[in-house]
């Protein structure tokens, strides 16, 4: 009996919750989530827009302009105003933002690489929601020099960067102000064929001279959040032109590897995207090349549990917001060597889905090759809430790995939220030599109720996965795992006393196993706080029992000159015990530039150990540089250089040159070496690819 009551628990979280959501029906968003906030029209004009940040065009004269933008920290209007006019046509939104600043000897305007956060420039952002539905957005940015980025936001608040499409923008600097000017075709866009629109839209401007946000339509609990939107009005798209937004993109490529003996391969393939409907899109891919991608950070971290690896691959960007859950059934970064793939997502009469079948290889621990499929599906409930449900078929020439699941996000209050998650797992896998591996069923279930609204958020969590849940498709880091947690987060921001934010959190966590036998007893706690000066603190202390080791941790942290990227550098210093072994460790970071085209970011860790018997008690560290260098807008060298103590080194360069538009050659260089290692291996790729539009 004690072997089954995990499994009971389960059914009954399951049977509990879909019981309670059974009778809401689901409906079309309106405008009630953001039914105070602010509201401008948007004017219809024909033709088309010269996009150079110059606002000569009349019927900029004749926009209705978008201002009263709130300071963060003060919830006032800030002191350096932005304005803001929008403009469309049948198959463009033209965007137009004014940056009023007094003290433009002070602007700060650097980056010039693509799809990377600003984080030491200032920038604007657009947001846009389409759809109206209030749960996901779309974000443009554009700092002084014109640089973009864009991200999407899923309804589970996942904001992604790995997202692109192809838009236009230009910005320029004037002595009192900075302006940007966007063209954002209606093609690249989730959106209806229907006149009288209300869409969802907001603007941010980051001004780091004074370290101020501020929010057109302004929430001090998330003014990021698309239920808190402004609305976008006048929008008559009926006869918009529908546009497939077509693109296949061929490629060839060469690699060449040397770890004891040469090995060359060339490989040809391609990709195919296109718009079925205005709000859905398909992408089709043959042997897909990633070969260009950056390499992932190395760490000398303390874990007992997998580390997350952020998705990077382009072919995965288009829907993997609508595939984030509580608890990841689904995790792109199981899939290595794909031979064909295609996908489809979009938005349907309030319905968000996304599909997936991919052939070739999955690594879970074993590597084996098979076919998955994945669907996930997102239904409105009511103005801001959502039911969520996913399945997922992985097919092996010696078994399966199968899985069915739901959940949901309820708002019971503009500030009380419910979430629950419930699945089921079916593998049968076998081994290498042809033995039964795995044949189970496994269940997971997790419920989380929790308040959120300035300056307070707290809430509590109950979770219950049974020992086998591990599909080959999912990250679920901890298994056999029963219990509850709760967590505390306290924030504040001001402007006029002695700190600028400041914040303090505590959480616990409790987990037996199916013998009811207590595995893990965490108790994590810690404040922080940036003062006027810039100089921000932290320190935090955590107390945890993962059995049978009694684990402890103390933090210490400083950042000097924290809102200026570009000359802010990190201390911080960690004690405590993991497992068996006390250690001190230190951490410097460092970001600079020497050059306006040389972004460098510096981080040293160095952890000294407690001796151990027959082990040696030399320092474990870690060194990694990080930086780009830009030939002109168009070339550009990325480079990753990581070293560790135990003769291990990772040394990645990405040459990258837009021959001509949509013409893309790339040359990379990668050195994986570890002394100890026979298969260590340095390799060569270069790779030609054409977009045709």
């Amino acid at each position: 009996m004690i072997q089954k009551r995990p499994r009971v628990a389960v059914y009954v979280c399951l049977i509990g919750l879909l019981g309670v959501f059974t009778g809401l029906e689901p409906c079309h968003a309106s405008a009630k989530a953001g039914a105070s906030a602010p509201s401008m029209r948007a004017l219809k004009i024909d033709g088309p827009v010269t996009i150079d940040g110059v606002l000569d065009e009349p019927f900029w004269q004749e926009a209705e302009i978008a201002t009263n933008c709130i300071d963060l920290r003060t919830a006032l209007p800030a002191a350096q105003q932005t304005l803001i006019r929008v403009a469309y046509t049948k198959t463009d939104i033209y965007i137009a933002i004014v940056c009023f600043d007094d003290r433009i000897d002070q602007i700060h305007a650097t980056e010039l690489r693509e799809d990377r956060l600003f984080r030491g420039d200032d920038w604007v952002e657009v947001l846009l929601d389409p759809m109206h539905g209030h749960r996901s957005k779309y974000a443009f940015f554009s700092n002084p020099l014109g640089t973009r980025v864009d991200a999407t936001q899923g309804p589970n608040g996942e904001f992604s960067t790995s997202w692109s499409a192809e838009w236009e923008q230009a910005a320029r600097i004037e002595s009192d102000r900075w302006i940007v000017e966007m063209r954002i075709p209606l093609g690249i866009l989730n959106y209806v064929q229907a006149d009288d629109q209300v869409w969802g839209i907001n603007f941010t401007r980051k001004r780091i001279f004074g370290d101020i946000s501020s929010f057109w339509s302004f929430d001090p609990t998330g003014s990021y959040e698309p239920r808190h939107f402004g609305h976008l009005t006048g929008l008559d798209l009926a006869d918009s032109q529908f546009d497939r937004n077509l693109e296949v993109t061929p490629y060839v490529s060469v690699r060449r590897d040397e770890n004891g003996q040469t090995e060359t391969d060339v490989q040809t393939g391609g990709d195919v995207s296109f718009r079925l409907t205005p709000s859905v899109i398909t992408s089709w891919t043959l042997n897909p090349d990633f070969g260009q991608v950056e390499s992932d950070a190395d760490t000398i971290e303390l874990r007992d549990t997998e580390r997350f690896l952020p998705e990077k691959r382009l072919f995965f960007r288009e829907g993997s917001e609508l595939l984030d859950m509580p608890n990841l059934l689904y995790y792109s970064r199981r899939f290595s060597d794909i031979d064909t793939g295609a996908k489809a997502s979009g938005d349907w009469r309030g319905t968000q889905f996304s599909v997936l079948n991919v052939q070739g290889e999955t690594v879970h621990g074993d590597t084996r090759t098979g076919n998955s499929s994945v669907v996930r599906v997102l239904q409105n409930v009511g103005d801001k809430s959502h039911l969520g449900y996913y399945a997922n078929a992985t097919e092996f020439g010696d078994g399966h790995s199968r899985v069915l699941g739901s959940d949901g996000h309820f708002y019971l209050s503009d500030d009380v939220h419910l979430l629950y998650q419930a699945a089921m797992a079916d593998d049968r896998l076998r081994n290498e030599a042809g033995g039964l591996e795995k044949e189970r069923k496994d269940y997971l279930g997790y419920v989380s109720l929790y308040y959120d609204k300035y300056p307070w958020e707290y809430g509590l969590r109950y979770r219950g996965i049974t020992k086998g849940f591990d599909p080959i498709l999912s990250f679920i880091p901890r298994r056999d795992v029963f219990g509850p947690s709760a967590y505390m987060i306290y924030r504040r921001r001001s402007a006029e006393r002695w700190y600028k934010n400041s914040y303090a959190y505590a959480v616990s966590e409790y987990y037996q196993d199916s013998e009811n036998q207590t595995t893990l007893r965490d108790y994590t706690f810690g404040t922080g706080v940036d003062l006027q000066n810039d100089l921000a603190l932290s320190i935090g202390h955590a107390q945890d029992y993962h059995a049978p080791h009694h684990n402890q941790r103390t933090n210490l942290g400083m950042t000097v000159f924290k809102s200026d990227y570009w000359r802010s550098m990190e201390l911080a210093w960690t004690t405590g015990t993991f497992e068996t072994v006390g250690y001190h460790e230190f951490m410097v970071g460092k970001r600079l530039k020497p050059l306006e085209r040389w972004p460098i970011r510096y981080e040293f860790t160095i952890r000294f150990e407690e001796e151990q018997p027959d082990e040696p008690d030399d320092p474990i560290w870690l060194n990694r540089v990080i930086f780009d260098y830009f030939f002109t807008d168009r070339m550009w060298l990325k480079s990753s250089l990581q070293h560790r103590s135990t003769d291990v080194h990772n040394i990645s360069l990405i040459y990258g040159w837009e021959v001509f538009k949509d013409a893309h050659w790339y040359l990379v260089y990668n050195n994986v070496m570890e002394e100890s290692d026979p298969e260590s291996v340095q390799g060569f790729f270069t790779k030609v690819a054409y977009t045709f539009r």
